[in-house]
């Protein structure tokens, strides 16, 4: 476990919660600003209160609220129905980025929002409060100090913590957002502490793939970003890949789809792919998920690649266990 910043409410879901949102319908594109190239989006509220979100991601989610609570000694997990995360620059080397934000759906109550205050401050941090538009928001100003955590051995330990930018945070009625853009909170504040409703023109959405019952949405621009870095020829050509996974009656359903800047390069990812997973399949480690990519399915249309992958009640921990 890493308790390496004073911030932990705020650094662990820009960095380490790349994988959790809730709303009764899934996520849409007009729910991300334009300018973003990649987001993440899960129902945590499904996640708890279904037979298959449970069996399928309530374990990782407790683990990161677990680690919340511990350090701040609050319990936010009632009040929260699910996190947003987003940005224009993808993540690298586990660096968060200054231009996203994570956006908290729920009404965090007034008892919360002071004891989690408290909390911050009683670690050292320096919360500054602003007010704008008529709303609060808070800064924690970069600086580094000192902060003692019992370990997992039941030793208590004194770590040296860093910040090396401005962090911003303000509760909204139903969001709270936190960020190291001050752009963007300006930007949340003078909506009234909501962000959502964006008209984005075709040219600059991102591929958001949707579903009634959707667990977890994801995608990314990945040509601009992820190009250079990427020595195959075909995969520098892929502009967007977009990820959903949906409760239905009989499990899980997952659903990729890839843009491509042709169709050759599509039909040509496709067989790579569809090449891998085969090669998978036959691996006879694992016999449940040998079963579940067996029943992977592709279909192509001009420059777009898509993805089928059910996955029944009964498998979803071997699913798990491979992520």
């Amino acid at each position: 476990m890493k308790w390496n910043r004073i911030q932990i409410f705020s650094t662990l879901l820009l960095t380490g919660f790349v994988c959790v949102i809730a709303q009764a319908a899934s996520l849409s594109r007009t729910d991300i600003p334009s300018g973003s190239n990649w987001y993440v989006h899960v129902n945590l509220d499904l996640i708890q209160n279904s037979e298959v979100g449970r069996r399928f991601l309530l374990e990782k989610a407790d683990e990161v609220l677990n680690e919340i609570q511990e350090e701040l000694k609050v319990d936010i997990r009632g009040e929260i129905q699910g996190v947003t995360v987003f940005g224009g620059s993808l993540p690298k080397h586990g660096d968060s980025e200054n231009d996203g934000a994570v956006i908290l759906h729920g009404a965090i109550s007034a008892q919360t929002q002071d004891a989690l205050l408290s909390a911050l401050e009683s670690k050292g941090a320096d919360v500054i409060r602003n007010d704008s538009t008529g709303l609060a928001y808070y800064m924690i100003e970069d600086g580094d100090g000192t902060m003692t955590y019992t370990d997992e051995d039941g030793q208590v330990r004194d770590v040296d913590w860093g910040q090396r930018e401005d962090i911003y945070f303000s509760f909204g009625a139903t969001q709270t957002m936190i960020t190291q853009n001050l752009e963007m909170m300006q930007s949340f504040l003078d909506s009234g502490g909501y962000l959502g409703g964006f008209e984005v023109a075709d040219s600059e959405a991102l591929l958001v793939l949707q579903a009634d019952r959707a667990l977890l949405q994801g995608g990314a621009n990945t040509s601009a970003e992820l190009g250079e870095d990427w020595d195959s020829s075909v995969l520098k050509n892929v502009d967007a890949v977009a990820l959903v996974i949906a409760e239905d009656m009989s499990g899980l359903q997952i659903n990729a789809q890839l843009s491509a800047s042709s169709p050759e390069v599509a039909m040509s990812v496709r067989n790579i792919v569809e090449g891998l997973v085969a090669l998978k399949a036959l691996d006879d480690s694992d016999a449940v998920l040998g079963e579940i990519l067996r029943q992977v399915r592709f279909e192509s249309e001009g420059s777009e690649l898509y993805m089928n992958v059910p996955v029944a009640t009964d498998q979803i921990e071997a699913l798990r266990n491979t992520l």
